[in-house]
């Protein structure tokens, strides 16, 4: 009788998986971290409100999720703290300071300070246009380096 050769890798284990695990592994195994670099002097100075690993977390995280569209993906981000957390985005919910006025008292002519109503906390979710700017900076490095083809090639 012939020996059977275990196999190393079997796609049976990869399938049983929760996508939350097989996230972790395509995050955790896909050589990105010169595009994540690239994209983060794409970046510059600006404003860091989405971190740029988070981001591209969160892109591999619609492949892995088979989310039709950008906006699925920020539904789902938005009512998944787990999601959130393996992105890399602040996990706890964020709440604005609510806006103070100053309003004069028509009889006495006194100022006061009127703080509006607080908006409810929710999650530091980035929103489409977040999306698009990002991935359109992923589909430059592609078209000019091929970048994205090389880690999966």
């Amino acid at each position: 009788m012939a020996a059977i050769e275990p196999s190393l890798f079997d796609w049976r284990d990869v399938d049983a998986r929760s996508d939350l695990e097989r996230l972790y592994l395509v995050r955790d195994h896909l050589p990105d971290a010169q595009l994540v670099h690239y994209l983060e002097v794409m970046r510059g100075p600006g404003r860091d409100d989405y971190p740029v690993a988070a981001m591209w977390n969160a892109v591999l995280a619609g492949v892995v999720f088979q989310h039709p569209s950008i906006e699925a993906l920020i539904r789902e981000l938005g009512r998944n703290p787990a999601l959130l957390q393996a992105c890399g985005f602040a996990v706890l919910p964020v709440q604005k300071k609510p806006a103070a006025h100053l309003v004069r008292d028509p009889v006495t002519g006194n100022m006061t300070v009127v703080y509006a109503a607080p908006e409810e906390a929710h999650y530091a979710v980035p929103d489409s246009w977040n999306f698009s700017r990002f991935l359109a900076n992923v589909i430059e490095l592609e078209e000019t380096l091929g970048m994205v083809t090389g880690m999966i090639t």
